[in-house]
């Protein structure tokens, strides 16, 4: 069996100064949380462990602080932008159902040697995470320590393993409190010896062994006479810095690995909290879905709205004119463009179109798309290029959902319907959809449900939209500028351009 153990506040710290700042539209930062859970998918990946838990440490003074009044005095407090993340982390852990441990006067890394320990004499193999090195004292052939660094968003992780330690620095890994002792730790303002650098702790720890045994044979040891002195000096120092080095591994802590066994998250509170913070992508990785009361609002409109089937001409010329006085028209339409749906926006009414059923198919879009009729759709520039492929310029777009959404948020990994749904307007599309948000091979009847179920989302879509651009002051730049550009993409990928074959 084997247990992870996360260091909290060594990882999220990594993780906030690993990535550019993020935040919500309401301003409130989450890269450091991002960044831990993307660390926090990566490892479960990797390792998969049994069991799973992480430790923080608390603002309250420690032993160590008592023993030595300068120990961590130079650390300037957490950023701001850090710190109201603190709880946040807490809460999404708490949601995943992950233990967390943090204990008055002592350290997350005296938690984590305690939580090692007791996994050995349980018979369990233990997994140390963590960004910083002090850890690497603890590694043993069952316990293991994954140090992770976080660059430009990439996360490195390198394990040590007694063999892989003992490669880098030539020694066991206890000894590592014996370098830490003789070089000092200006991260944790321990002092070390003074004038004792890593190079020459190296070489110390390497040829002669622990502090204890460098002293006990100090006179005799075949060294430089001025290290020797600096030796003999520092010898108060070497013993002080020793102890505040040393990972306790006996703290009373109540700790049992099988109460650490790895569990489902609580799918509605974690979703929810991912809401909160605008973890678009992270909710799909971590395959989670919108509460029951909250689907599916758009399925209901498919079977109270009245939709008919255009065929002939005066369907046609009734259809025209009814769209014509609406206020705007929501469409959707497959892919191969056999079929389009218009909703108006009273979500009482729908028209469909069919290649195979309309009599002049082609005509009545080309009228349909012209400038008299106000229309919304989602990815209205692909929509735009398919018709100019069909020889049909449109116009009369007011608004395009995918469009919007990317201006609201243009870090997020996807814009498809399904989504969007989730993020802004509180239901979910249901089955029917790809992982891509693109329409499955359905029957007939089947892909006229979900055409009409998309179009009353994008009805949705807009009215929940439209009002966060223009909050933002994005509704002339949206209006004025993105939306008619979408036209001139589609034109250029429709028309293409020329290339000399021969030159390349």
């Amino acid at each position: 069996m084997k247990l992870m153990v996360l260091d909290g506040n060594s990882i999220v710290n990594r993780a906030f100064y690993g990535i550019r700042l993020l935040t919500t539209k309401d301003g409130t930062p989450t890269n450091g949380v991002y960044g831990f859970l993307t660390i926090l998918l990566k490892l479960l990946n990797d390792e998969a462990p049994d069991a799973l838990c992480v430790t923080f440490d608390l603002p309250a003074p420690t032993f160590r602080h008592e023993q030595y009044d300068a120990y961590k005095a130079q650390r300037k407090g957490m950023p701001e932008e850090l710190a109201v993340q603190m709880p946040i982390l807490k809460d999404v852990l708490d949601a995943m159902n992950i233990p967390r441990y943090e204990l008055a006067g002592w350290e997350a890394d005296d938690l984590i040697g305690t939580i090692a320990q007791k996994c050995e004499e349980a018979g369990w193999e233990c997994v140390i995470v963590t960004g910083d090195k002090d850890s690497l004292q603890l590694v043993t052939d069952t316990t293991h320590v994954k140090h992770v660094k976080s660059r430009l968003g990439q996360t490195e992780t390198k394990e040590y393993t007694p063999e892989t330690f003992s490669e880098e620095y030539g020694f066991d890994p206890p000894k590592m409190v014996d370098l830490k002792a003789l070089m000092g730790d200006s991260s944790d303002n321990i002092p070390g010896v003074a004038g004792v650098g890593e190079k020459t702790a190296l070489e110390l720890v390497r040829r002669f062994g622990t502090v204890k045994e460098i002293y006990d044979g100090l006179d005799g040891l075949d060294i430089r006479d001025s290290v020797k002195n600096k030796l003999s000096c520092g010898r108060e120092a070497a013993f002080m810095s020793h102890t505040l080095a040393t990972i306790c591994r006996d703290v009373p802590l109540d700790f049992d690995p099988e109460a650490n066994t790895r569990r489902e998250a609580d799918n509605d509170i974690l979703y929810a909290l991912f809401r909160r913070l605008e973890f678009t992508k992270l909710t799909e990785r971590f395959n989670l879905k919108p509460p029951e009361a909250e689907l599916p609002v758009a399925e209901s409109y498919t079977g109270e709205c009245r939709s008919r089937n255009i065929i002939t001409a005066a369907d046609i010329s009734e259809m025209l004119l009814a769209l014509k006085t609406a206020p705007w028209v929501a469409v959707r339409c497959d892919d191969g463009m056999e079929t389009v749906v218009f909703l108006v926006d009273d979500a009482q009414t729908a028209f469909i179109l069919r290649r195979d059923t309309t009599e002049d198919y082609g005509g009545a879009l080309a009228q349909v798309f012209g400038p008299d009729i106000k229309k919304a759709g989602h990815d209205i520039k692909d929509l735009q290029r398919r018709l100019l492929d069909m020889g049909i310029a449109s116009d009369g777009w007011i608004f395009d959902t995918a469009l919007a959404a990317y201006l609201l948020s243009p870090t997020d990994s996807s814009y498809n319907l399904r989504r969007l749904s989730e993020a802004y307007g509180g239901f979910s599309l249901q089955a029917g959809e790809d992982e891509d948000g693109q329409l499955s091979l359905l029957d007939r009847d089947q892909e006229l449900a979900r055409l009409l179920s998309e179009a009353a989302a994008i009805l949705i879509l807009k009215e929940k939209l439209e009002p966060k651009l223009t909050e933002l002051g994005m509704d002339k730049l949206f209006s004025g500028i993105e939306l008619p550009l979408c036209r001139v993409l589609a034109e250029m990928e429709h028309t293409g351009f020329c290339i000399d074959k021969k030159a390349l």
